[in-house]
């Protein structure tokens, strides 16, 4: 119901998360080091959209490619 933090060094190479809203407004998805949104390469900050969902794919344990539904 809240924001979500990815922080550096929590996650490894390979491993993978993937984040619901659910709940009646959006959220913010703060990134650590880098994180790549697939639909343009830029890394920033994203929103998840109400009743959106995104995974997280990590190459490195600062480094992630983020995808989804409702996400911008």
């Amino acid at each position: 119901s809240g924001n979500v933090t990815i922080a550096d060094s929590i996650f490894s190479a390979g491993d993978a998360v993937t984040i619901i809203n659910n709940t009646n407004g959006d959220i913010t998805i703060n990134k650590g080091s880098v994180l790549y949104f697939t639909a343009d390469g830029t890394s920033a900050n994203r929103t998840l959209a109400t009743r959106g969902m995104a995974t997280i794919y990590f190459t490195h344990n600062t480094t992630g490619y983020i995808s989804g539904a409702g996400l911008s």
